[in-house]
């Protein structure tokens, strides 16, 4: 098998030795390791294509990777197999700024994809200051909440190629039919866009992703505005929602936004939680590329009226950080190019709790989190919380953040077991987990048998031979 690879792929580009499985044999989740076979990495599609075929043949798994950062378990081998490293397939195929869409291979990372898109005008629809390595076709794919909830179903993704289970190539929406420009993800025929999304790899190896952009504001101001209770912005944000106020709109946690200020300064840091409001409430109002002075002019009106009826004070700053709104839009339009990843800046892995709900509720799981967390003798004033508006504020995304020290079996005990608990009591309480990653996976398809049952014989449809990515959802 290993000779067969090297035949597709070239010698250098097929790896087995102890070093190389040990490093895909974990991430940074509390998953339990497993090393993979060998690890291979292509460099186009048809590669790809062959190595799928080789592994009907052969009957081992697939376990599609397309970066080095990963932190919900999706790509461990948890019942062996090769690795598909498409770190490789790193180019931005097509750039089209009339249309606002980028066309990206897997391994295209969040900063490669804002740096290509400065001159064009535009900026990628990216999730929360991701990690600047992290693949942006994977984030897309996988449903990351964008920054900006102003679009229909908050979805970027358009149309794509995949490498089905058997080998075969499919494309998606539009990009099914000959002489298209590969832009719309609907049509002919059924929406099998939505079936790759989410998937984890399990139904498909997507080789090339058309995704939305935005204009790249020419004007812009950021608001903050200081909550001490989570629920007390949501009605802010529903109503400036509705009357569709601002691009980006998120809160954040005191231990957040201290996390994502400080640089990495463990003075500043400090200094930095014990000044900041317990949850900030950031707004930026953008203008691009037509009359944006104009339309900032009318969406701040729109704001202070909104403000002044539901007495709020949206400010320049928070806490008086001096240069605050210049240094939050520089970290929006600037990913770095290396350097940590800011939720780990003083330990090596965050586990996240994410789930989808409304605003109104939001404030009753921030409770419900804290207090498991207090049980757990951790303390709540580093807790992350993210709340994120999704459809103009239809619904929320909201997640909790326990920073972790993987190096710490004790610390990983306790954080696991929180995990694990507080997971089945937000479930429990109506909490949608749409990304059931690892143990959420049992979680979500034990309540849902019909949906399960649906879900596996499509799986024998797509995958007649159990290949891609065996024991992740409910495979």
């Amino acid at each position: 098998m290993i000779k067969e690879l090297k035949d597709i792929v070239g010698a250098k580009n097929v790896q087995d030795d102890t070093d190389t499985l040990e490093l895909y044999a974990k991430d940074q989740s509390l998953s339990t390791p497993k090393k993979p076979a060998a690890v291979v990495k292509p460099k186009n599609t048809a590669e790809v294509q062959e190595i799928v075929k080789l592994a009907n043949k052969t009957l081992i798994p697939l376990i599609p990777v397309s970066s080095g950062i990963h932190f919900w378990g999706a790509t461990i081998p948890g019942q062996g197999g090769i690795i598909v490293d498409l770190s490789r397939m790193n180019k931005i195929l097509e750039i089209d700024a009339l249309n606002r869409k980028a066309k990206i291979e897997p391994g295209v990372t969040w900063q490669q994809l804002q740096e290509a898109l400065k001159p064009h005008d535009q900026m990628p629809l990216n999730p929360l200051f991701p990690h600047p390595k992290t693949s942006a076709l994977t984030s897309s794919l996988e449903r990351e909440p964008m920054l900006i909830p102003k679009y229909e179903y908050g979805d970027p993704v358009l149309t794509m190629e995949v490498v089905l289970p058997t080998g075969d190539l499919f494309k998606t929406g539009t990009a099914s039919a000959a002489n298209t420009q590969e832009a719309y993800p609907e049509g002919p025929g059924i929406d099998f866009f939505r079936f790759f999304q989410g998937a984890q790899g399990t139904l498909g190896i997507v080789t090339w992703l058309n995704v939305k952009t935005e204009y790249r504001p020419k004007h812009q101001k950021a608001f903050f505005v200081a909550f001490n209770e989570l629920q007390d912005a949501a009605d802010p944000i529903y109503r400036l929602q509705r009357q569709h106020v601002g691009n980006e709109c998120f809160v954040l946690s005191r231990y957040l936004l201290a996390l994502l200020l400080c640089d990495g300064d463990q003075k500043e840091y400090t200094k930095l939680m014990d000044e900041l409001p317990p949850y900030t409430l950031v707004l930026v109002i953008a203008g691009a590329p037509r009359r944006p002075l104009e339309r900032i002019a009318y969406e701040e009106e729109a704001l202070m009226e909104v403000a002044s009826q539901l007495t709020f004070e949206p400010k320049k700053t928070v806490a008086g950080i001096a240069g605050l709104e210049t240094t939050l839009l520089d970290k929006l339009r600037n990913l770095p190019a290396q350097g940590d990843y800011w939720k780990t800046r003083f330990k090596n892995s965050t586990q996240d709790i994410f789930f989808i709900t409304t605003m109104d509720r939001a404030g009753d799981f921030a409770d419900l989190a804290l207090t498991h967390a207090a049980c757990y003798g951790l303390n709540i004033n580093e807790v992350g919380i993210y709340m994120q508006p999704l459809e103009r504020g239809r619904a929320c995304h909201l997640s909790f953040s326990f920073p972790c020290d993987l190096n710490c079996e004790k610390e990983k005990e306790t954080i696991r077991s929180l995990y694990l608990e507080l997971s089945e009591r937000l479930a429990s309480e109506g909490a949608f987990f749409t990304r059931p990653y690892s143990p959420w996976a049992d979680m979500v398809y034990r309540s849902a048998t019909t949906y399960t049952w649906t879900l596996k014989e499509l799986k024998k449809v797509f995958d007649p031979n159990h290949i891609l990515n065996p024991g992740k959802l409910c495979y």
